[in-house]
């Protein structure tokens, strides 16, 4: 038998701790080629074929996807404070124009042609950036450091190695993609959502039902072959409650019934009859 060294063995377990098995599944995308595309399916394609249609996920693809709401930026901005805070000032920022507006008086100094002579160059300057309000900065700033005073949230972050991580893999014959936005290879996926209510688990649960939570826990988990399902509910208002909550065996079987019946819609208008789709027609009761 031969021994292996202390130093040897704690760089193996180090080795261990970083390994991503989904390595070569890997797409090193931005958010907008992530958004964009069309040749990998996602969890919002799932949806929009489910809620809609073929012809609506169709459509869906045809205006180049998602375009950003305020909503989506200040999820995004929070998400990135959260999970990859070395990089929020390169991503982000805020005008203050406090001074500005009492310079130019008035009762809407905004609407004035000196504001906007004075603004334009400055969104030239931060075209790379995504402009926040002010308010926004605190708000997220006030719920982020919220969300890292409990211990149990600040160790499942830290003990997830990866954060923001595109992989693709092939399920029931289609071509699939997800954006985790942290994974612990071998353990868990966790996924921080941001809601209007408080963050208690009875709304969390209610929230995972309506949205159907359950189906993005389950395809993200067999995409990237993790078992464990974690979701990080945080109040987007004052005082900004939160709570971890594991996707249930039930929820996520449920859940991978959905996607596998989503994916098999797709794989016949998308795949083997494109032409089927704006002849798509169902009958039925009501």
């Amino acid at each position: 038998m031969t021994l292996i060294s202390s130093d040897e063995a704690k760089d193996f377990m180090k080795d261990q701790e970083t390994f991503d098995k989904n390595a070569g599944k890997e797409l090193d995308w931005t958010d907008g080629k992530y958004y964009s595309d069309t040749k990998y399916v996602s969890n919002s394609h799932l949806g929009k074929l489910i809620e809609g249609g073929p012809q609506h996920l169709k459509m869906y693809h045809e205006r180049g996807g998602s375009k950003d709401s305020e909503a989506m930026i200040f999820g995004r901005a929070a998400h990135c404070l959260l999970l990859e805070p070395e990089t929020f000032n390169g991503r982000f920022y805020a005008i203050d124009d406090e001074e500005m507006c009492l310079e130019i008086g008035g009762k809407r100094p905004r609407t004035t042609k000196a504001y906007k002579e004075w603004l334009e160059p400055l969104i030239a300057e931060n075209a790379h950036r995504q402009l926040l309000s002010l308010n926004d900065i605190d708000t997220i700033t006030n719920m982020i450091d919220k969300a890292m005073s409990y211990k149990q949230v600040r160790e499942m972050i830290e003990s997830a190695n990866l954060r923001e991580k595109v992989y693709q893999k092939e399920l029931e014959g289609v071509g699939c993609k997800i954006k985790v936005d942290a994974i612990n290879t071998s353990n868990f996926i966790l996924d921080y959502k941001t809601m209007r209510d408080p963050a208690i688990i009875q709304n969390a649960q209610k929230v995972v039902r309506q949205r159907q939570y359950g189906r993005q826990g389950a395809f993200y988990s067999d995409v990237a072959g993790v078992k464990d399902f974690w979701f990080l509910f945080q109040e987007k208002t004052y005082p900004y409650t939160v709570s971890l909550a594991k996707l249930s065996d039930e929820s996520r079987d449920y859940g991978r019934k959905q996607y596998k019946d989503a994916l098999g819609i797709y794989k016949h208008h998308f795949i083997k009859n494109p032409s089927s789709i704006d002849d798509f027609l169902e009958v039925g009761m009501v």
